[in-house]
This record gives C-alpha cells, sequence and structure tokens, in this order.
C-alpha cells in the first residue's frame, strides 16, 4: 500500500510503521537498508538514497555514496542537483528538507543530521506537504540511530586496536623484533626458572651459548641491512635444530643461546646430549647463506654450562650465564666454529682476559707500547726488507707477547685504534729511515700487519692512503701485510680494494701462506707480488713423517708460475737457509738471521754502521 493522502490516521499509521524500522539493528547498513526497503514500498517511490559527508574532503568531493534502492546511484545530473540540496545541510542552511523537480521526478531531500542526506525519488507525483511533514522527525530519529550506531561501532574498533596494541606491545616486550625469538628479558626468566626445575626435580639442563664468528665483518663490509637477513636466516636454522621443549634465545647482536631442558638424571648423559645438539648447530650453520648476490658463510662459538654445577660461585641465572660465555670465547680461542664446556680453570683466563683488555685500553695513552723490527734478507745474506711487529710492556702485567693481546684488540675492537697508531709511527721512522738510504741501497721496504677487522672498515682505503702519502718516503716504501682470512668473508670487494690502492703505488703481501682459506682460484687474481711461506712449513721440515718438504716445493713452482716471489719465515738452521738459498727464494727471514730489533739497530745495520745490537 502507497500513502497518497493527508488523512492523520494514515499519517500516524505510516510514521509508526517506519519508526519500527529503526534501531532493530545496530549493524548500520543493515538498519539503514530496512528503513529505506520500508519507506520505497510505503511511499511508492521510484528510487531511495544515503549519502554520508566527508568533511576531511573539500565539498566539490564531499559527497559520498552509501546506499541506494534500487542498487544503484542516481543520474549525474541528478546527483548534481541533490549535492546542492544536500549543501543547504552541510553549511547548515535552509530547512531540514528540500524539494526539487527533475524533468517529471520529484527529488525530496532530508537533513541527515550534518552528517549527510536521505533523498526520496517520486516519478510523476509530488510529495504532499504532510508526508513531508511526518516523515521528518522519523528521518531524525533514523539519523540519531546511524550516528549511535557508527560511534558504538568506532569505540569497539577502538577497543580492539586498544587490546592489539596492549598484546602487540606485551609480544614486543618480550621478542625480538628483528628475529622474532625471545629476547634478553624472557631469557633471564627462563633461564632461572629452568634451574630451579632442575634442582627441584633432580635432573641436568644446559646452556648454549653461541656467537657468530667474523660476524661484524659482514655487517662492516656488506652493510647492516645483509647483516639483519643473515640473523634472521639464523635463526630460523637454529629453530630447526631445537628439541620438544628446549628454546632458543637472541640475547644481543649476534648472540644467540639455546636453554636445553632436562637432558638427563646424570651429568653424563646431559654432556652427551649437549654435545649432540651443538654438533648439530655447527653443521647446520656450515651451509652457506645466500642472500642477493652474496654467498655467506658463517661460524659459530658454542660455549656450554651444564647446571646445576658444583662450583663454588652458585647456580643462579647470572653465574651460569658467565660459564656459558666463558667456554664460549675459549672456543674462539681454540680456533672458532667448535664447542667448549664450561669449568673452572676457565674462570682464571676469563679473568686474564678482562685484565689485559682493561690495560690494553690505556696502552697507547701510557707510551707502553713500542715498535721493533725482523729483517728480511735475500739468498747473499743482505737486508732488503723488515716487517714492524708491535710490542707491549706493563708496569703491572709486565712484558705481554703479541699473541696474548692482539686476539683481545680484535675481539674488543681496539686494534683499529691500535693499527692507527702501528701504521703511523712506521710511516714516520720509514720517511726518516728512506732519507738515510744510499741511492744503491738493497733496502726496498718496511711492511706493515694488517688486520681483518682493520680492512674491512669502509674507510680503510682513504684513511691508509692519507697516512701513507704524509710519509716523507715514497708508497712503496710501505707494503701492507695480511693474512688469507681478509678474503674469506667476500673476495672481491676485497680484491677491489688491493687494486684501489695499488693504483696509489701501495703494495701487499699475503702473509701466513698455506695455513688459512687459500684458494688458487683467487690467487692469480690478487694484485701481489710478494707472499710469505708460514713457518709452521720450515719447522718440522726434515721430519721424516710428513709431507712438508713437498707442500714447500709446491708453492715455489707454483709462485714462480705466477710470477710471485716468495719470502721464507721462520728459518732458525743452517740447513734450512742453505735449502731456501738452493731455491733462489726472493727473501728470508728468522732468527737464524736476525730477531726483531729496535728501530736505530735497524737504521744502522741498512747503513753500514758498526753497532751491537740488543734483540727485543
Amino acid at each position: 500500500m502507497a500513502y497518497s493522502h493527508t488523512n492523520t490516521l494514515e499519517l500516524l499509521t505510516l510514521q509508526n510503521q517506519l519508526l519500527l524500522t529503526v534501531g532493530g539493528s545496530q549493524n548500520t547498513r543493515e538498519c539503514m537498508y530496512t528503513f529505506m526497503q520500508t519507506t520505497l514500498k510505503l511511499l511508492g517511490l521510484k528510487s531511495i538514497h544515503l549519502y554520508i559527508f566527508d568533511h576531511s574532503l573539500p565539498d566539490q568531493k564531499s559527497l559520498v555514496h552509501y546506499l541506494s534502492i534500487p542498487d544503484n546511484k542516481l543520474e549525474q545530473e541528478h546527483k548534481l542537483t541533490v549535492y546542492k540540496m544536500l549543501l543547504h545541510f552541510k553549511n547548515k542552511k535552509g530547512h531540514n528538507h528540500l524539494t526539487e523537480k527533475i524533468d517529471d521526478n520529484e527529488i525530496l531531500a532530508y537533513a541527515f543530521n550534518s552528517i549527510g542526506g536521505l533523498v526520496l525519488e517520486k516519478q510523476r507525483t509530488k510529495f504532499q506537504p504532510a508526508i513531508k511533514d511526518t516523515l521528518a522527525p522519523v528521518i531524525q530519529k533514523l539519523a540519531n540511530h546511524y550516528q549511535f550506531c557508527e560511534l558504538q561501532k568506532r569505540l569497539n574498533n577502538e577497543a580492539k586496536i586498544n587490546k592489539k596494541a596492549q598484546r602487540t606491545y606485551e609480544l614486543q616486550a618480550k621478542r625480538d623484533p628483528l628475529t622474532n625469538l625471545p629476547n634478553r628479558r624472557e631469557f633471564r626468566y627462563a633461564l632461572s626458572k629452568e634451574i630451579s626445575n632442575a634442582q627441584r626435580y633432580d635432573h641436568f639442563g644446559a646452556l648454549m651459548y653461541i656467537d657468530l664468528d667474523n660476524f661484524k665483518n659482514v655487517n662492516d663490509s656488506l652493510g647492516h641491512s645483509i647483516g639483519d637477513i643473515l640473523l634472521t636466516q639464523v635463526a630460523q636454522r637454529l629453530m630447526t635444530q631445537a628439541r620438544i621443549g628446549d628454546t632458543v634465545f637472541r640475547i644481543g647482536g649476534d648472540e644467540f643461546v639455546y636453554i636445553l631442558s632436562n637432558i638427563g638424571k646424570h651429568e653424563s648423559d646431559a654432556i652427551k646430549t649437549s654435545q649432540t645438539v651443538a654438533t648439530r648447530v655447527i653443521n647446520i650453520l656450515a651451509k652457506p647463506i645466500e642472500i642477493g648476490e652474496f654467498s655467506l658463510h658463517i661460524t659459530p662459538s658454542i660455549g656450554i654450562a651444564v647446571f646445576p654445577d658444583s662450583f663454588d660461585d652458585g647456580n643462579d641465572s647470572e653465574n651460569i650465564l658467565r660459564h656459558a660465555d666463558t667456554a664460549m670465547y675459549r672456543a674462539k680461542k681454540q680456533g672458532r666454529n667448535c664447542f667448549e664446556f664450561f669449568n673452572p680453570e676457565m674462570h682464571i683466563e676469563a679473568n686474564k682476559r678482562l685484565i689485559i683488555e682493561d690495560h690494553l685500553r690505556k696502552a697507547i695513552t701510557n707510551n707502553e707500547l713500542h715498535l721493533v723490527y725482523q729483517p728480511i734478507v735475500n739468498t747473499r745474506g743482505e737486508i732488503i726488507a723488515a716487517e714492524s711487529l708491535i710490542r707491549w710492556d706493563n708496569k703491572m702485567l709486565g712484558h705481554i707477547v703479541p699473541n696474548e693481546f692482539i686476539n683481545i684488540a680484535e675481539e674488543s675492537n681496539l686494534i683499529l685504534e691500535l693499527g692507527r697508531w702501528i701504521t703511523q709511527n712506521v710511516c714516520d721512522y720509514a720517511g726518516r729511515l728512506h732519507k738515510q738510504l744510499d741511492k744503491d741501497s738493497n733496502f726496498s721496504y718496511i711492511s706493515i700487519n694488517i688486520s681483518p677487522r682493520q680492512f674491512i672498515q669502509i674507510d680503510f682505503v682513504e684513511s691508509i692512503t692519507k697516512i701513507i702519502d704524509d710519509c716523507s718516503a715514497p708508497n712503496d716504501f710501505i707494503k701492507l701485510e695480511f693474512t688469507e682470512s681478509v678474503l674469506l668473508d667476500n673476495t672481491d670487494a676485497s680484491i677491489k680494494k688491493m687494486e684501489e690502492l695499488h693504483v696509489n703505488n701501495i703494495n701487499f703481501l699475503l702473509d701466513d701462506f698455506g695455513t688459512g682459506y687459500s684458494s688458487l682460484s683467487y690467487l692469480h687474481r690478487l694484485p701481489i707480488w710478494l707472499l710469505k711461506i708460514d713457518k709452521s712449513f720450515v719447522t718440522d721440515f726434515y721430519s721424516k713423517h710428513n709431507n712438508t718438504r713437498a707442500i714447500v716445493n709446491a708453492i715455489l713452482v707454483m709462485t714462480e708460475e705466477l710470477g710471485i716471489n716468495c719470502i721464507v719465515e721462520g728459518v732458525e738452521t743452517q740447513e734450512q737457509a742453505d735449502f731456501f738459498k738452493q731455491k733462489g727464494v726472493h727473501g728470508m727471514q728468522g732468527f737464524f738471521f736476525y730477531k726483531p730489533m729496535p728501530s736505530d739497530a735497524l737504521s744502522n745495520l741498512v747503513t753500514n754502521k758498526e753497532v751491537t745490537i740488543e734483540h727485543a
């Protein structure tokens, strides 16, 4: 039935029927659809439309279609008329309803509070004034209900967002954002709980402390984004090795820990299980990690502490963590890519390491460091070069040999400051020495040892070039010695740096050849003309139970083919010297000829001044 009369009873009935459709649902769209469908039917409309204003948009774009019955929008020319009508409502001008005639149709638009408008379209007939007035309070109530529903929906959404944000916050407080592993905070709680359970239920657990070897080299040479991807892939691999009940945590930059739970009633069983898991970790990380164009090799050093233990310092989480950390450093010292179990003797070593590191930080300022030089001779015994070596004498610790403090300097990053000091002082001395040499002197260079940590620095080429350029000696009077480990992480980038320095007449020696990661595939690509055969091949040269002589002969033949000269380190006997003289090597270095000596002693030797040498 379509209402067309203005009978009061009819109008009240119409109003009541429409009011019954309002508030039946708090689903906004469902409620609007029910009302509009009922209105369309009762009034015999051609169409009915609801538009909402988006107040964030300019006027010409702010009219947003919400719902139409039938399911089509107004024709474009009708929409322009409706827009002008509704704009009065948006700007709070005019009455709460307006009427316009378009062709044979009449458009009746009602203000939908300040949020939009309801548009009724009637074909070939007009809206009676009484109908217009009857609809006004109903549509007002509908608009109020719309706003209520939208407010309720917004509040519900905000509550959900807040609840989700709270859950996210709680999760982030417990998780490492990069790898999504539990973080250090969760680790401390979990370790304390596991130690307590182990003591209460009379079983053993273990803590595995995993540190990635040379990870800083990846960050320094390839960038932190590559480093982050590497960490996430390492985390994923570690997770695959966790047993049911075990947990993997990330507690620092490249540091991960496993808590192995309930691994036996006897300590021997706990040790065996820990060994198995640690071996699996080493094996899973041995596979190259492919990141874009890079194929990265990463190895772990693993320290293991079984708990509860019987050591005097107790079984709290701090002590167990310190035990595992100490064992991890022992694994690094043993050559990396291995695992070590904690034992009490490691405490002494760890404390000594901390003391050395603390004093080393002050060594340059306190003027405790000095340089010595070990000559290199040719087959005629003439000094042709010298290698610079660092020495350290401390009032409290006495004389500390390089093997004790160089690794500590590398791990603590002190090697960068130490390396700059060495380079600067060697260059200063080289400038003075070069001025004293005769034009026909056989002495041709002084070499400086460069650590991998120095070499991978982004500004290495620039900084080392500046120091050498400022030296009063020619650039080729300084040679840089590096070991094969420099080439391990990114061979192409390393070769590029060497080539840049070679352009500036700064050249290299490959040190300790044969002991590291040498590969014939890159040796011919290196811009070097000298390499040093490691002294380990010379020490037991005459042993009948090894192939040292064959290896040395192979190296000499290979380098001759490549046009690379050889220097032999560690020559200590007449027999060794005679053998390498016969082979015609470029140079020999060792105690048989000269021990390391102070700079003034070297100067006197190469300038043919008589001097009594006190070996350093």
